[in-house]
């Protein structure tokens, strides 16, 4: 069996050993190796395309399907959102509003 990967659409990943050759049926073959870069953010897709081709010794030599890999990957931001700073003034001003009608009721008893 023979097969070599190509690289259809894509892109975040790379690749490394997408190629076998004189592979045994039931046998495997290690060294296909995929990375993933996590240093920029966002979505990643990848599809690879594979012809599956089988050869024997009385002659067959036909490609016999096609296997298609997709690999998707997303990358968020592991920093937390800071808030901005009318959000805070907000805050603040509401919570002394409640500060002031608490103190308020407390007098008028």
């Amino acid at each position: 069996m023979s097969s070599t990967g190509t690289v259809v659409s894509g892109s975040g990943f790379s690749i490394i050993g997408d190629s076998v050759s004189g592979l045994a049926g039931g046998a495997i073959q290690g060294g296909f190796d995929i990375g993933f870069d996590t240093s920029n953010l966002g979505n990643f897709t990848e599809m690879l395309s594979f012809d599956v081709e089988s050869i024997n010794s009385s002659g067959y030599d036909q490609i016999i399907g096609a296997v298609t890999l997709t690999l998707d990957g997303n990358v968020l931001s592991s920093t937390p959102a800071v808030p901005e700073p009318g959000t805070m003034s907000l805050l603040a001003s509401g919570l002394g509003a409640v500060f002031f009608v608490v103190r308020r009721r407390r007098r008028v008893r």
